[in-house]
């Protein structure tokens, strides 16, 4: 039981692991002296495409979010 569990949870891990991640980025200087504290970074997936907001011509406001990429064929 226990054996399945662990197989299970390493499964569902691996999977999410494929579909993004997050990346630490260490803090820098900049060539003018600026600092940068370190942050972390979300990598998106290949296959997805981020879309900004925007204003349709009759006011209504639309969020921004990420779909998939259409399949090329």
């Amino acid at each position: 039981m226990n054996r399945l569990l662990v197989l299970s949870v390493a499964a569902l891990i691996t999977t999410c692991g494929a579909i993004a991640k997050d990346v630490q980025v260490k803090g820098y200087t900049k060539k003018d002296g600026t600092k940068v504290e370190g942050y972390t970074r979300h990598i998106k997936d290949k296959d997805t495409i981020g879309v900004k907001g925007y204003t349709k011509e009759d006011g209504t406001k639309v969020a921004g979010y990420t779909r998939k990429k259409p399949n090329s064929k």
